[in-house]
């Protein structure tokens, strides 16, 4: 827990000389954040009595920071470490939600089904930018080092190396 979340908050650090950072603790990002990588810490823990409450805690925390931040991340997601939030509100990640290290994500951001029945979630690779108010739906692997532009639509897997944009989205450029 702690190696990863040292990892996410290395990622807010803008002046590494600056040894308070004040400014961390007013970014939402960051409480959704902590709470997510406490909340799958509590839920691992497996001590015979108190592991309910422990789970039922990790649930009221994390519903507690959706409502307060509009920043969904559900205990069950698997989210690699450097997991950086650029603004809050209107962030959903799917509960089965699978994304790898030093992911960045914008301001709502939906990562999910494509409904209608259809099952299956993304897969997200590492090192990869979600612009603002992109949609990653349906069963799909978005491989490392991708650019996805503001407010694409990604329904189709997306190569290595590649920057997406429009709806639906489309390589424009590798990298």
């Amino acid at each position: 827990m702690f190696s990863n979340l040292r990892a996410d908050l290395q990622r807010y650090i803008h002046d590494p000389t600056d040894r308070l950072n004040i400014y961390l603790f007013f970014e939402q990002g960051i409480w959704a954040i902590v709470i997510y990588r406490f909340s799958r810490w509590l839920r691992a823990c497996k001590i015979p009595i108190f592991s309910f409450f422990l789970k039922l805690l990790a649930f009221t925390l994390s519903k507690f920071i959706e409502i307060l931040t509009g920043i969904s991340i559900p205990v069950s997601a698997d989210i690699g470490p450097g997991f950086y939030i650029g603004h809050f509100g209107g962030i959903i990640l799917h509960s089965n939600t699978v994304i790898g290290s030093n992911c960045s994500i914008g301001t709502g951001v939906m990562i999910g089904t494509r409904g209608m029945g259809k099952k299956g979630v993304p897969i997200i690779g590492d090192n990869v930018y979600i612009g603002v108010g992109a949609k990653i739906l349906g069963s799909i692997i978005i491989g490392d080092n991708v650019r996805i532009g503001a407010n694409s639509v990604v329904i189709s897997d997306i190569p290595d190396n590649k920057v997406v944009v429009g709806v639906p989205a489309r390589v424009v450029k590798t990298l």
